[in-house]
């Protein structure tokens, strides 16, 4: 027994001595990661998960972090101080401060939410979000683009990977978004196209991520798709335990979401303009990669030589069917790890909460193409 034990001792030891160095050459092999988390406005138990378990893997010196809109739910900054205003702050806090405290940078692009979920105190609650966290006069934490602007902004990560961010939500918002005190250096749709082929100008050869808060591909809700539980049993979406059958009426709201789609869904005019507009710019580019939120679940589409990585549920989930195009379409609560390599390809790796715990759901890397 005692010799059985002692060979069971020198086997453990020796797959820990296998392990330790392939875990040590895999993060030495991570020239810079970006972690990517979406939606995550609002302070529950499943958004401390995700954001305590991605502040875990942040590497020393080379990780940047980029929330990914809708960072207050459930209609952004409160413009009043109270109660209210000082509840909006502290869901911020709750996802910078994890970071901070890691001296990773911390990037935060406004969403719809943010933008007063659409509604007429937009440009004022973006502006007040973007000064409170420009107040906490930190260098390594910034909302972007600044104090209300519809400028791109670019983040240069590494000599080979730029992060290029805008507000998507500008281009849907459907009321006065005039910002003449802010300096902003944009002010129309052909401003912007202008300084998104300046920037693109300035970075080809490296691999960009395309940053916003809409995605320009998705197989969930605002990309006009449901699930058959949605058809059966429309009222889950307001509460998980709501299983009251109504085919009839959950096929009617589909169907009139599919026709008569709203400002924040892909198949809307003004939606479908913006990534007309934008996707002119970039066409072509083979090293391109978009990113958002948004749609509360995880996705990575790949269409042809078009990719788009959806990491919106870090607070919220909802549901997202597995599309043709659709390598991973997962509703659960999670965030995206976006690795550079040495030979810039892109590591993507996919995390979940799963009955308490974050495990990793997918993988995808991405060669650079030259």
């Amino acid at each position: 027994m005692r010799i059985l034990l002692m060979r069971s001792l020198i086997i453990i030891l020796f797959i820990f001595s296998q392990l330790g160095p392939a875990a040590g050459q895999q993060k030495d092999s991570v020239l810079s990661r970006v972690i990517l988390i979406g939606d995550a406005g609002k302070v529950d138990r499943a958004q401390v998960q995700v954001i305590r378990s991605a502040a875990n893997h942040i590497l020393k010196d080379r990780t940047t972090v980029l929330f990914l809109g809708d960072n207050i739910y459930s209609r952004g900054m409160a413009l009043a101080a109270g109660p209210e205003q000082t509840k909006d702050k502290e869901i911020l806090k709750s996802q910078f401060l994890p970071m901070r405290e890691q001296a990773a940078p911390v990037y935060f692009l406004p969403g719809n939410h943010d933008w007063d979920r659409s509604g007429p105190e937009g440009l004022q609650k973006v502006k007040a979000a973007w000064k409170f966290i420009s107040n906490q006069s930190d260098s390594g934490l910034r909302m972007l683009p600044p104090n209300g602007c519809p400028d791109p902004q670019e983040i240069k990560v590494s000599a080979d990977l730029t992060i290029i961010v805008f507000d998507s939500e500008w281009w849907l918002f459907p009321h006065e978004k005039g910002n003449k005190d802010a300096g902003c250096t944009c002010g129309t749709t052909e401003d912007v196209v202008k300084e998104f082929g300046r920037i693109f100008n300035n970075n080809k050869g490296k691999v960009i991520l395309l940053a916003s808060h809409h995605p320009f591909m998705s197989y969930g809700n605002h990309g006009g798709h449901f699930t058959l539980m949605q058809h059966l049993f429309p009222f889950r979406g307001l509460s998980k335990v709501l299983y009251v059958p109504v085919p009839l009426l959950g096929s009617l709201y589909a169907i009139a979401k599919t026709l008569i789609p709203a400002r924040e869904d892909l198949r809307h005019p003004a939606y479908r303009t913006m990534i007309r507009k934008i996707d002119s710019v970039f066409a072509g580019y083979k090293n391109l990669i978009h990113v958002a939120g948004h749609e509360h679940g995880l996705q990575f589409i790949e269409k042809g030589r078009g990719y788009q990585v959806v990491s919106g549920s870090g607070a919220k989930q909802s549901n997202v069917v597995q599309g043709k195009y659709a390598l991973l379409a997962d509703a659960s609560s999670g965030y995206v790890i976006a690795d550079q390599l040495l030979d810039k390809s892109i590591q993507f790796s996919y995390y979940k909460v799963v009955d308490g715990a974050v495990i990793q759901r997918f993988k995808f890397l991405k060669r650079y193409i030259r």
